[in-house]
């Protein structure tokens, strides 16, 4: 650990341990050291330990299980979707009217999932927006994107409508998507912007999105209100 570095602590145990799992030390199934251990090793508090493993859980490379603690993930089935249409246009399509409300915008490191889809390194920053999504004013889709170097310029445009629409503005061509569809349950944040209680089930869609030369454009992390699916889907 180096306290002087400019990458946090927290993304320095995330190295660390990304690299004992990829080396086999920690094989699919097998448990980690305890929040505990992993403090009384780096030296750390609990806090930073436990942004470490979440942002390893959220790259899929381990699952935590209550009471039991946290396993290197087996490896899972993926299914590829090719969804052409943006929530905007699906939302008309029912019929319905969408609306957007941009609740952040900044440069931030990358967390470990984008520097694998993007191929950076840890210390180089990125863009990245969340924004909260409605159905005729109600609140449906809780959305945070991570954006590649080629779409900085969106730090400049109106992102409180259909990014799909700016790109295509400007001449980005989509090509290729891998999308993933699981279950997950509400953060506080996600509760307090989706109007639901904290550990209620959610639709979780991660879009992966390339340019037409196979360049990785951005990714997409949605979150979606289950009881308000039937809207626009």
């Amino acid at each position: 650990m180096n306290a002087n570095s400019a990458i946090p602590l927290y993304k320095q145990i995330v190295r660390y341990l990304d690299t004992q799992i990829k080396a086999g030390i920690y094989g699919p199934g097998d448990k980690l050291p305890t929040e505990n251990e992993l403090m009384e090793k780096f030296g750390v508090s609990r806090i930073t330990v436990r942004s470490a493993v979440k942002e390893l859980e959220d790259a899929g490379i381990v699952v935590r299980v209550r009471a039991k603690g946290t396993f290197v993930s087996s490896d899972r089935d993926m299914y590829a979707a090719d969804d052409r249409e943006s929530f905007s246009c699906s939302c008309r399509m029912a019929g319905k009217e969408p609306s957007t409300r941009l609740l952040s915008l900044e440069w931030v490191y990358p967390n470990l999932r984008d520097r694998k889809f993007f191929h950076i390194e840890e210390d180089e920053s990125i863009l990245k927006s969340r924004r909260l999504r409605f159905v005729d004013g109600e609140p449906t889709m809780l959305e945070t994107n991570s954006y590649g170097a080629s779409l900085a310029f969106l730090e400049h445009e109106n992102l409180e409508g259909s990014i799909f629409e700016i790109l295509n503005a400007r001449c980005v061509a989509l090509g290729s998507n891998l999308r993933t569809v699981e279950v997950c349950y509400a953060t506080k944040l996600e509760s307090t912007h989706l109007g639901v209680k904290e550990g209620s089930a959610l639709l979780l869609f991660v879009d992966r999105w390339h340019d037409e030369y196979g360049e990785p454009l951005f990714i997409s992390r949605q979150v979606y209100c289950t009881e308000r699916l039937k809207f626009y889907l």
